[in-house]
């Protein structure tokens, strides 16, 4: 099934899954497209907690996407 999140920015990605979800968000990088997807991960959520003030989970796919969305960062159309 796929499923259409919209970024903070109006970026939007259209993903089968949250490992897709966090794949397509790392090959989409303009700035940080290197390494594994878990890599890229760590390294979003470090950037986020910089920038927006809050932590989340970079513990599967699955707990980092349900976190941005709890943190309004994603949304689901």
């Amino acid at each position: 099934m796929l499923t259409t999140y919209r970024l903070k920015g109006g970026d939007k990605i259209v993903a089968t899954s949250p490992a897709d979800f966090l794949h397509q968000l790392r090959t989409g990088s303009r700035f940080d497209s290197e390494g594994t997807d878990e890599e890229y991960m760590q390294r979003f959520a470090l950037r986020l907690q910089e920038l927006e003030g809050y932590l989340v989970s970079t513990d599967s796919p699955a707990a980092f996407l349900a976190d941005l969305i709890t943190h309004g960062f994603v949304s689901v159309e």
